[in-house]
């Protein structure tokens, strides 16, 4: 018989004030082991959700924001083309900081509702590690970020802001090719945790996939969000 995925509680990274963006905390450990990012809107009964969100980073400078939902299967987000997925919503509860770390409570509850689906990849534990830095691009706007690629553990989970970006032939990242969630090669850089990007860095970077061919990208990178090793340190029970 097929193994059923359990409902679990799945923690996420919070981004974006305009548009709000939610990045799985995955672990290399069934059923954690996904990395997906979302397209949102959030709801409360309290009053205006988002604002209420985007008031308090504003306010509080805070880097990390994060939300602990109720238990869902993670599958649940996705189905196969043509179908409508099982999972459009949840609730949850929004916090300023690390919920598992001492974060504060801020909307309890939140419903989300999901708009988009950016990425989704369950972890292949055949997967080689890249040979060059790797990550994936999402945004809207002039709020642009990155998620680091996860691949295989030992690995690192990194969320960062890119500041300004530009391309030869006028190409830049622009919403059409960010809501395919691209994948970025960053020149010169292994694909490790010091050679993660940093505020203020200015690289080169390419597509792999979801974007132009032969395009060079000039990437001026902005504010850090979250870094986490620990959690993918090593690789537990994974089918």
């Amino acid at each position: 018989m097929p193994i059923v995925e359990p409902k679990a509680s799945h923690g996420m990274v919070v981004l974006g004030e305009g548009t709000v963006y939610l990045s799985h905390m995955p672990m290399f450990m069934d059923p954690h082991a996904v990395q997906y990012v979302i397209e949102v809107t959030l709801k409360s009964a309290t009053g205006d959700a988002r604002q209420i969100y985007a008031d308090d980073r504003r306010t509080t400078g805070t880097a990390v924001y994060t939300l602990a939902p109720e238990p869902f299967r993670i599958s649940d987000l996705v189905a196969p083309e043509g179908q409508e997925p099982k999972l459009t919503s949840f609730t949850g509860t929004l916090f300023r900081g690390h919920f598992e770390r001492g974060g504060t409570e801020i909307i309890d509850p939140v419903t989300v509702e999901v708009q988009r689906v950016i990425n989704f990849r369950h972890f292949d534990h055949h997967a080689s590690r890249p040979p060059a830095l790797n990550y994936l691009a999402f945004g809207k706007g002039s709020e642009l970020f990155l998620a680091h690629w996860i691949t295989k553990a030992p690995d690192f989970d990194h969320h960062i802001a890119i500041r300004q970006a530009s391309g030869n032939g006028g190409t830049v990242l622009t919403d059409d090719i960010l809501r395919k969630g691209p994948r970025l090669e960053i020149a010169g850089r292994a694909d490790r945790p010091a050679d993660r990007l940093h505020e203020s860095n200015q690289v080169t970077a390419k597509f792999l996939d979801g974007g132009p061919v032969g395009v060079d990208l000039q990437l001026a990178i902005g504010r850090e969000f979250y870094e986490e090793e620990g959690d993918l340190a090593t690789e537990m029970h994974f089918h």
